[in-house]
């Protein structure tokens, strides 16, 4: 904000949005934590679409415990993984919703925000184009694109997909700085897919639904993967403000940010 004298009236002139993200992305540190967010996420979800499609459209299975149980720890691996391999330039978001409840906490500013934003797109986007290039011919499962279980309501799967969020968006909180951090996070994107994927798909990550979706050309209740998300990780984050007492921020003020920076 700058502020400048005009006829003896003073005007107060804002940065442009462009202008502020330009100053953001010239940064080593914010374009490391951009590639960092892109390739974890393009890897997310390269793998977890990748375990529904081999599943389900080359080994011909339906949705049976074993398989469910294979694409949740599927899922559950790569995210842990990846926010061990990645956490320390980005923070190891990979999801809109972890960004999202970083930005209300007013750990990370809105610009660069919307920067992790759109290389989560981004990444998502091209990771679902090169799983669709290795598919064998022949493979028509839509690229693991979510959907609604049978008879599930729209209104009960954003309830689901909320409650996974705000789990998911409250752990990530919880363990920021902590070596055990990849492993929590890991066990709960597990534990959410096996709980929500029957109901409501549980991709638990709005860039993924995205991504997928794009490819395949499915957009069949695609709201639902970013309202859903979205109310329960603004939930969880304005709940964890709350707690935040001045004693509890005592003990936070040296924690790393969440966007991997000091």
């Amino acid at each position: 904000m700058r502020r400048t004298a005009s006829e003896g009236s003073i005007v107060l002139k804002m940065p442009s949005l462009a202008t502020v993200l330009s100053a953001e992305v010239r940064t080593v540190a914010v374009r490391r934590a951009l590639l960092a967010e892109f390739l974890g996420t393009l890897l997310l979800v390269f793998f977890t679409a990748g375990a529904v499609v081999v599943t389900a459209g080359m080994l011909g299975e339906r949705l049976s415990s074993s398989r469910l149980l294979a694409a949740s720890i599927t899922h559950g691996l790569a995210f842990g993984l990846l926010v061990f391999a990645l956490g320390g330039s980005s923070g190891g978001h990979l999801n809109p919703v972890l960004t999202f409840a970083v930005v209300l906490t007013r750990r990370m500013t809105f610009t660069r925000g919307l920067l992790y934003l759109v290389a989560q797109l981004v990444g998502a986007v091209v990771g679902a184009v090169l799983l669709k290039l290795v598919l064998p011919a022949g493979v028509s499962v839509a690229l693991g694109v979510p959907a609604l279980g049978p008879k599930v309501s729209w209104e009960a799967a954003l309830v689901v997909e909320g409650a996974l969020a705000f789990s998911l968006a409250a752990v990530f909180m919880a363990s920021v700085g902590k070596g055990s951090a990849p492993v929590v996070l890991g066990l709960m994107t597990t534990l959410g897919r096996l709980f929500g994927t029957a109901l409501s798909g549980a991709p638990m990550n709005p860039a993924l639904a995205f991504g997928v979706a794009l490819t395949a050309g499915v957009w069949t209740s695609q709201w639902v993967w970013w309202v859903g998300p979205l109310l329960g990780s603004a939930l969880a984050a304005l709940l964890w403000r709350s707690w935040l007492s001045e004693g509890e921020a005592g003990r936070h003020r040296g924690m790393p940010r969440a966007d991997g920076g000091s």
